[in-house]
Protein backbone atom coordinates (compact mmCIF):
# COMPACT_ATOMS: atom_id res chain seq x y z
CA UNK A 1 0.00 0.00 0.00
CA UNK A 2 1.63 3.74 -0.63
CA UNK A 3 1.05 6.25 1.63
CA UNK A 4 -1.94 8.08 -0.39
CA UNK A 5 -4.81 7.95 1.06
CA UNK A 6 -8.08 8.33 -1.08
CA UNK A 7 -11.21 9.64 0.43
CA UNK A 8 -12.95 13.23 0.36
CA UNK A 9 -11.46 15.65 -1.51
CA UNK A 10 -8.42 12.90 -2.44
CA UNK A 11 -9.23 11.38 -5.85
CA UNK A 12 -6.97 8.54 -6.94
CA UNK A 13 -3.88 9.31 -8.56
CA UNK A 14 -4.59 8.03 -11.98
CA UNK A 15 -7.77 9.95 -12.44
CA UNK A 16 -6.60 13.19 -11.67
CA UNK A 17 -7.16 15.70 -14.48
CA UNK A 18 -3.15 15.15 -15.95
CA UNK A 19 -1.34 18.69 -16.20
CA UNK A 20 -1.62 20.99 -19.05
CA UNK A 21 -5.15 19.17 -20.04
CA UNK A 22 -7.97 21.61 -19.00
CA UNK A 23 -11.18 19.67 -18.38
CA UNK A 24 -13.48 22.76 -20.57
CA UNK A 25 -11.30 23.77 -23.12
CA UNK A 26 -13.60 26.26 -24.67
CA UNK A 27 -14.37 27.63 -21.40
CA UNK A 28 -17.69 29.24 -19.87
CA UNK A 29 -19.37 30.52 -23.12
CA UNK A 30 -19.61 34.42 -23.74
CA UNK A 31 -23.03 36.07 -22.65
CA UNK A 32 -24.48 37.23 -25.84
CA UNK A 33 -24.76 41.06 -25.78
CA UNK A 34 -28.92 42.33 -26.10
CA UNK A 35 -30.16 44.39 -28.71
CA UNK A 36 -30.12 47.86 -28.05
CA UNK A 37 -34.15 47.87 -28.10
CA UNK A 38 -34.15 45.65 -25.40
CA UNK A 39 -32.56 47.07 -23.29
CA UNK A 40 -33.99 50.39 -23.64
CA UNK A 41 -37.09 48.51 -23.01
CA UNK A 42 -35.82 47.06 -20.06
CA UNK A 43 -34.99 50.46 -18.72
CA UNK A 44 -37.95 52.54 -19.79
CA UNK A 45 -40.21 49.65 -18.16
CA UNK A 46 -38.30 49.44 -15.05
CA UNK A 47 -40.57 50.27 -12.21
CA UNK A 48 -39.51 53.19 -10.46
CA UNK A 49 -41.03 55.02 -7.34
CA UNK A 50 -42.37 58.66 -7.01
CA UNK A 51 -44.42 61.14 -4.73
CA UNK A 52 -47.74 62.31 -5.61
CA UNK A 53 -49.44 63.98 -2.91
CA UNK A 54 -47.55 63.08 0.17
CA UNK A 55 -47.98 59.16 -1.20
CA UNK A 56 -45.21 56.67 -2.98
CA UNK A 57 -46.37 55.62 -5.84
CA UNK A 58 -44.57 53.06 -8.51
CA UNK A 59 -44.76 53.69 -12.24
CA UNK A 60 -42.77 52.80 -15.26
CA UNK A 61 -40.13 55.26 -15.75
CA UNK A 62 -41.93 55.50 -20.10
CA UNK A 63 -45.12 56.49 -17.79
CA UNK A 64 -43.47 58.98 -15.72
CA UNK A 65 -41.66 60.63 -18.60
CA UNK A 66 -44.86 60.54 -20.43
CA UNK A 67 -46.61 62.37 -17.16
CA UNK A 68 -43.89 64.90 -16.92
CA UNK A 69 -44.39 65.96 -21.01
CA UNK A 70 -48.11 66.66 -19.73
CA UNK A 71 -47.12 68.54 -16.79
CA UNK A 72 -44.83 70.48 -19.04
CA UNK A 73 -46.78 70.75 -22.06
CA UNK A 74 -49.89 72.12 -19.50
CA UNK A 75 -47.84 75.20 -18.16
CA UNK A 76 -47.28 76.10 -21.79
CA UNK A 77 -44.50 74.39 -23.01
CA UNK A 78 -44.73 73.85 -26.59
CA UNK A 79 -41.74 71.53 -27.30
CA UNK A 80 -43.47 69.01 -24.43
CA UNK A 81 -46.59 69.30 -26.00
CA UNK A 82 -45.24 68.65 -29.78
CA UNK A 83 -43.46 65.96 -27.99
CA UNK A 84 -46.49 64.27 -26.68
CA UNK A 85 -48.32 64.56 -29.75
CA UNK A 86 -45.68 62.85 -31.36
CA UNK A 87 -45.67 60.02 -29.01
CA UNK A 88 -49.13 59.65 -29.24
CA UNK A 89 -49.10 59.59 -32.97
CA UNK A 90 -46.50 57.19 -32.85
CA UNK A 91 -48.10 54.78 -30.84
CA UNK A 92 -51.09 54.64 -32.70
CA UNK A 93 -49.25 54.28 -36.20
CA UNK A 94 -46.88 51.18 -34.80
CA UNK A 95 -48.72 50.16 -31.60
CA UNK A 96 -46.53 48.94 -29.17
CA UNK A 97 -43.45 46.91 -29.11
CA UNK A 98 -44.37 44.42 -27.67
CA UNK A 99 -46.29 41.03 -29.47
CA UNK A 100 -49.52 40.37 -28.58
CA UNK A 101 -51.53 37.70 -28.84
CA UNK A 102 -55.03 37.45 -29.76
CA UNK A 103 -57.21 33.80 -29.17
CA UNK A 104 -59.98 33.81 -31.64
CA UNK A 105 -62.91 31.65 -30.69
CA UNK A 106 -65.39 31.95 -32.56
CA UNK A 107 -64.46 32.78 -35.86
CA UNK A 108 -66.11 31.84 -39.55
CA UNK A 109 -64.41 30.40 -42.81
CA UNK A 110 -64.26 32.56 -46.03
CA UNK A 111 -65.13 29.10 -47.72
CA UNK A 112 -65.27 25.46 -47.00
CA UNK A 113 -62.63 23.65 -45.78
CA UNK A 114 -60.79 26.67 -44.71
CA UNK A 115 -58.48 26.16 -41.25
CA UNK A 116 -57.89 28.43 -39.16
CA UNK A 117 -53.93 28.60 -39.64
CA UNK A 118 -55.17 29.33 -43.39
CA UNK A 119 -57.22 32.19 -42.82
CA UNK A 120 -54.75 33.94 -40.79
CA UNK A 121 -51.82 33.31 -43.51
CA UNK A 122 -54.51 34.66 -45.84
CA UNK A 123 -55.21 37.81 -43.19
CA UNK A 124 -51.93 38.58 -42.92
CA UNK A 125 -50.63 38.66 -46.48
CA UNK A 126 -53.25 41.69 -46.88
CA UNK A 127 -50.97 44.16 -44.99
CA UNK A 128 -51.15 46.35 -42.15
CA UNK A 129 -54.26 47.77 -41.35
CA UNK A 130 -55.07 51.20 -42.14
CA UNK A 131 -54.79 53.47 -39.33
CA UNK A 132 -56.02 57.29 -39.17
CA UNK A 133 -53.12 59.37 -39.79
CA UNK A 134 -54.73 62.24 -37.91
CA UNK A 135 -51.20 64.17 -37.76
CA UNK A 136 -50.54 64.62 -41.14
CA UNK A 137 -51.57 67.99 -42.67
CA UNK A 138 -53.38 68.24 -45.44
CA UNK A 139 -51.89 68.75 -48.82
CA UNK A 140 -51.96 72.15 -50.34
CA UNK A 141 -50.50 73.79 -53.66
CA UNK A 142 -48.35 75.85 -53.44
CA UNK A 143 -49.11 79.15 -54.22
CA UNK A 144 -48.10 80.56 -57.75
CA UNK A 145 -45.12 83.14 -57.77
CA UNK A 146 -45.69 83.89 -61.06
CA UNK A 147 -48.73 85.54 -60.56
Amino acid sequence: MSGYEVGYKKPPKQSRFRKGISPNPKGRRKRKPLPAGDIINNVLNAPAEYRERGQTKKATRQELTIRNYVKLALKGDVKAADMLLRLRAHAQRFGDAETNRFEVTDWLPDYPGQTGEQKTREFAARGPAKTSEWWKQPEVDAPNKDR
